[in-house]
């Protein structure tokens, strides 16, 4: 090889090398970023043991899927009636990681009985493509569970999509006028629900889970759905 050549090659090399370098460290400040924030919020980090990773991962899964998550960036917070996590959620099936959820909340608790079912955000009848918006998101949805109208909750049935792949008359009779309120009032949630576990988040390009107030709004919220969904 000429010097032209091993010059190329050594480029190449030192260039990836920093590539890796700054690729690594952006990763260990994320890590750090989080496991601050989760801290000031009085979690503390923890390791994801099995069970807790395939009851999360079972609530996410599409029925007939074989889809492998992991949970990532984990820490716990005991409350009085259960264990609350902050978690990333990882598919791991594919050839790159992709990143379902990012510090989202978990509550897990022997008081809560829940039937399954997903709720996502509609959207927003302002606008004008929304209802071929919705069309796309309730077939899409139906690959996941059975999508189910609350013409009863209008405001709600407005905002929200809810489905389950079990029994749809258990989700309609456990949607109450104090849950269906609560919702009409909020934008953008998402939960994944089941037995004694749910997790929740928000949908939005501008959430941004490095800042403390935003996480803690989110904490806070999670808490009060929690406090709703015990039946």
């Amino acid at each position: 090889m000429d010097i032209t050549g091993t010059l190329v090659l050594v480029g190449f090399l030192v260039f990836f090398g920093w590539i890796l370098y700054f690729a690594i460290q952006s990763s260990r400040k994320d890590v750090e970023k989080k496991q601050q924030i989760s801290q000031s919020l009085s979690f503390s980090p923890v390791e994801a043991d099995p069970k807790l990773t395939g009851e999360i991962s079972e609530l996410y899964r599409r029925p007939g899927s074989q889809t492998k998550y992991e949970l990532r960036n984990v820490s716990r917070r005991m409350i009085p009636d259960g264990e609350m996590y902050l978690f990333d959620l990882v598919d791991t099936s594919g050839d790159d990681d992709n990143w379902t959820e990012r510090q989202s909340v978990a509550i897990v608790s022997p008081y809560l009985k829940i039937p399954p079912f997903n709720l996502f955000p509609k959207a927003d009848q302002k606008y004008a493509l929304s209802g071929l918006a919705n069309k796309v998101l309730e077939w899409g949805m139906s690959f996941v569970g059975t999508p189910l109208d609350f013409p009863e909750y209008p405001e709600f049935d407005a905002r929200y999509i809810v489905t389950s792949n079990e029994s749809t008359d258990w989700v309609r009779g456990f949607f109450d006028q104090s849950l269906a309120q609560y919702f009409s009032r909020t934008q953008m949630f998402m939960l994944h629900a089941s037995g004694n576990i749910f997790t929740f988040s928000e949908m939005g390009t501008n959430f941004d889970t490095s800042d403390q107030g935003v996480m803690s709004q989110r904490v806070n919220r999670a808490l009060d759905i929690f406090r709703l969904l015990q039946k």
